[in-house]
């Protein structure tokens, strides 16, 4: 039983970062999809705060997926300073352990 009570928090952890991740990618499909057919398209604040909230993996892997915004530099960059965040939370996290 003790080591379900330390894995838990673990499992909830990477339960949330898939699904936070999975949300990074659909937005970045969808977006695409967007500008294809000349359709509203996702402000780039969603991404910034879904990277924020730990989905930068899935925003990343959609944009080489879709090959979206993989030509702009600044949204690179929000993207990458927005990733910083949840990482060192991760190590902060991992450092009290």
């Amino acid at each position: 039983m003790h080591s379900f009570e330390v894995s838990w928090p673990l499992d909830l952890l990477w339960t949330y970062l898939l699904l936070v991740g999975a949300l990074g990618l659909v937005l970045t499909g969808f977006d695409k999809l967007s500008a294809k057919i000349d359709s509203e398209r996702v402000p780039e604040l969603w991404f910034v705060l879904i990277s924020l909230t730990g989905g930068f993996t899935g925003v990343v892997l959609g944009m080489f997926a879709f090959h979206h915004k993989t030509s702009k530099r600044s949204f690179q960059l929000k993207i990458g300073v927005a990733a910083v965040v949840p990482i060192l939370v991760l190590l902060i996290l991992a450092r009290g352990r």
